[in-house]
């Protein structure tokens, strides 16, 4: 599976929160991370394309809100 977080190449708080969560989603076995810069503001992740989570105003998802979604979308793609 696939994990695509797209962060704002200029925000400090949100390189960091791309860090920390690429970093803890880096420990769940069978999960490829890539961390890309998007435009600025941006806070996206997406599963192999799909939008699982993203920042809402000045809201950034936590890490465990992140691996339950990726965790979801797993499941999800496993029924099909």
């Amino acid at each position: 599976m696939r994990v695509t977080i797209h962060r704002c190449p200029v925000c400090p708080l949100i390189g960091a929160q791309a860090a920390n969560q690429a970093s803890a989603l880096r420990r769940e076995p069978g999960i490829q991370v890539q961390v890309i810069d998007g435009y600025r503001g941006e806070y996206t992740i997406s599963v192999d394309g799909r939008v699982i989570a993203e920042m809402v105003g000045s809201w950034l998802p936590t890490i465990p809100e992140v691996l339950a979604a990726v965790r979801q979308r797993h499941l999800a793609g496993a029924g099909t």
